[in-house]
């Protein structure tokens, strides 16, 4: 229920699920979501999937889209300034 929210690391544990289970249609389209969403362990997911011939050459290239788009919306120039103080990370 928490994935269909948009809970992101939930749509994440729902992929890997997927994948466990053998429905690796389902896991990539879960992982592909989440990814878009900046998940960066689904991308992880997607590439390793691709590597071992699960999935196709696409759909890791969309994964890979989706998750550089939303990592460029996350990064702001106060995100930088605060990343730079020691202890920084968020």
């Amino acid at each position: 229920k928490a994935a269909m929210q948009g809970h992101v690391p939930s749509r994440y544990n729902l992929g890997c699920y997927e994948a466990k289970k053998g429905n690796f249609h389902r896991a990539v389209r879960h992982l592909l979501i989440s990814a878009k969403m900046g998940e960066e362990r689904s991308l992880a997911a997607i590439k390793k999937m691709f590597m071992t011939g699960l999935t196709n050459k696409e759909q890791y290239a969309e994964t890979l889209k989706g998750y550089q788009c939303a990592a460029e919306e996350m990064k702001s120039h106060d995100r930088d300034e605060v990343k730079a103080l020691p202890g920084g990370e968020l």
